[in-house]
């Protein structure tokens, strides 16, 4: 029984300490809608739901937290809240016009 209360007292306590990190939902909302305005991308969704579910999921307070006060997208990207990849989309092969002859 001792052994029990113990594994039970163990996960218990990994899952509480996990869940201590979880940020809130408004602070996931504020932190997504300030990277939209600051990455430019404000108007072209708008159902935020879904991203708030990934920020609250894998998102450490501290990065939310950041992510909501950065002023400059240099800011936005030291926070470690999203991956920002700058590398352009590959060029298709071939003249493109779609014609055989």
């Amino acid at each position: 029984m001792k052994r029990f209360a113990l594994a039970f007292a163990v996960v218990l306590s990994s899952v509480v300490a996990v869940g201590c990190n979880k940020p809130a939902e408004e602070d996931c909302k504020k932190a997504i809608e300030n990277m939209r305005k600051l990455m430019g991308t404000d108007a072209y969704v708008t159902d935020i739901q879904p991203s708030i579910r990934r920020c609250r999921g894998g998102s450490s307070r501290d990065a939310v937290a950041c992510a909501g006060a950065a002023k400059t997208r240099t800011e936005l990207e030291a926070c470690g809240f999203a991956k920002f990849d700058e590398a352009a989309p590959a060029a298709a092969s071939g003249s493109g016009s779609g014609s055989a002859q």
